[in-house]
Formats: C-alpha cells, sequence, structure tokens
C-alpha cells in the first residue's frame, strides 16, 4: 500500500523503515561520503587545483531532487530540484553533536552582531565561520574509514528545506511532499559517473532531527539568526540505490 495513499500509525511506519530501509553501498560513499572527507581537507588547506574542477568536486553534494504527486483531475505532477545533501549522525550520537555546533553557531552570532554593518567585517566572518565549520565537519561528520559507521547512519540523507520561507518561490517540492512521500535523488558528476537513490521521505520540524540537520548546514554556511527560520529538513531514507552511469557497471545497475 502506498503510503501517500492513507495515514500510517507509528508501528506502521515503523515496520515499513525495518523492511524496506537499505544501507547505502560502499560504491556510492567511496564516490561521496569519503571524497567529501578529501575535498574538505583541500578546502582548510586552500583550494590549489584548477578551479573548474572544484566545481566538478561539489557535484557530490548537489544531486537533484525528484518527487511527484497526483493532481486532483488525475494528472501526475513531477519536479526536480538542485539542494544540497548532507548525512546524519546516528540517535544515540546526535545529542553530543548538537551541543558541539551550537557552540561553533553561537561565537559567530556574537560576531555577527558586533560587525553586521560593515561589510568588509562581515566577509570576513564568512570566511572564518566556514574555515573553523569545516574543521568540525571533518572532526565530528565526515570521519576516515573505519570510524565513520559507529557515527553517521547511512541509511539517511538529508537536505533543507531553503526556499519555503521565500515569498517568491514556487515551492514545488514543499507542495509535492505534503501529498507524496516517495522521492529520489540523482547525481551527476561530468563526464560519466550518475546514481540514483529512491526512498521515502519524513519532513521534520522543530524536532531533534531539525535541530541536527539545520546545524550541521549551518555549521559551513553561516545563516544569520533572522534567516533561520520556517526551514523544514527532509530526511529520505535509502530504499534503494542505482548506479546510471553510461559504463559496463551502470545504466541502471541496482547495487541495494
Amino acid at each position: 500500500m502506498a503510503l501517500n495513499h492513507y495515514k500510517p500509525s507509528k508501528i506502521d511506519i515503523e515496520t515499513f523503515y525495518k523492511t524496506h530501509m537499505a544501507k547505502l553501498p560502499e560504491e556510492f560513499l567511496k564516490w561521496n561520503y569519503y571524497s567529501r572527507r578529501r575535498l574538505i581537507k583541500m578546502l582548510i588547506n586552500g583550494w590549489k587545483g584548477d578551479p573548474t574542477r572544484l566545481f566538478v568536486e561539489f557535484t557530490r553534494h548537489n544531486p537533484v531532487l525528484c518527487t511527484a504527486a497526483l493532481t486532483d483531475e488525475g494528472l501526475v505532477e513531477v519536479n526536480g530540484k538542485v539542494v544540497g545533501l548532507g548525512y546524519v549522525a546516528k540517535e544515540n550520537k546526535i545529542t553530543d553533536l548538537i551541543k558541539v555546533f551550537e557552540e561553533h553557531i553561537k561565537m559567530s552570532d556574537e560576531k555577527f552582531e558586533e560587525v553586521k554593518d560593515d561589510k568588509e567585517e562581515l566577509e570576513k566572518l564568512y570566511e572564518e565561520h566556514s574555515i573553523r565549520g569545516a574543521k568540525l565537519l571533518l572532526q565530528y561528520i565526515y570521519l576516515e574509514e573505519g570510524e565513520a559507521e559507529k557515527v553517521i547512519d547511512f541509511e539517511k540523507l538529508a537536505t533543507v528545506e531553503l526556499a519555503k520561507r521565500l515569498p517568491w518561490s514556487s515551492k514545488h517540492t514543499w507542495k509535492l511532499v505534503q501529498r507524496n512521500k516517495r522521492a529520489c535523488l540523482v547525481f551527476y558528476q561530468p563526464p560519466a559517473v550518475s546514481y540514483e537513490i529512491r526512498g521515502t521521505i519524513t519532513i521534520h520540524i522543530n524536532d531533534t532531527y531539525h535541530k541536527f540537520v539545520t546545524l550541521v548546514h549551518d555549521t559551513y554556511h553561516y545563516t544569520p539568526p533572522y534567516a533561520r527560520e520556517d526551514r523544514p529538513v527532509y530526511i529520505l531514507h535509502v530504499e534503494e540505490v542505482y548506479n546510471n552511469s553510461p559504463t559496463r557497471r551502470g545504466f541502471g545497475t541496482r547495487l541495494v
């Protein structure tokens, strides 16, 4: 039974996740998670390579989130938007990590109040915040092989809904996920790497996951206090992963 056609009880949701969720495969994690760790290291040390290569590296962070739902007329409404994607810590680790990132944000908030009317000093704040934040992400989120699985829940991927609070936004994704929680992420890295991850979205507002994911986002991308309202979090619970690269191992090969 499709999730969007009925309102499941708590036990229905728990049963669904236990029987359908899957762990991201090592092939994908090596390309995405561990490569992002190497990228963060290079950013901390100052990127010295070809700047165009940096743009290619960031495609690991920016998949297209694809959503769809039926209209009242029975037509299928579809949408795709590029999002910034992050990882989620295991439940027994989240509380401690929230404290770490809150302290980091607090430091920048205090500085922001001092320099918010000084454009030059504000730019310095953003840069200092990002470097300090990148070091924290490297220490607590993007870990070495052997350590990562102790902390990170590789059955989940997360993104922050940044457009909903903007009055001019179409809010296509937000409207669609109210009607259908099924979605997929499509990654493409030129010239020939592509992965598709299918799953079910849960929406988080003012809960522990919401606090964690928005803090991780703001740890690198400083967001002033006035711009932090009305930012729901989507967590995609992984169910299927495909290699869609135009290679012998790709063309829709299911990995999990």
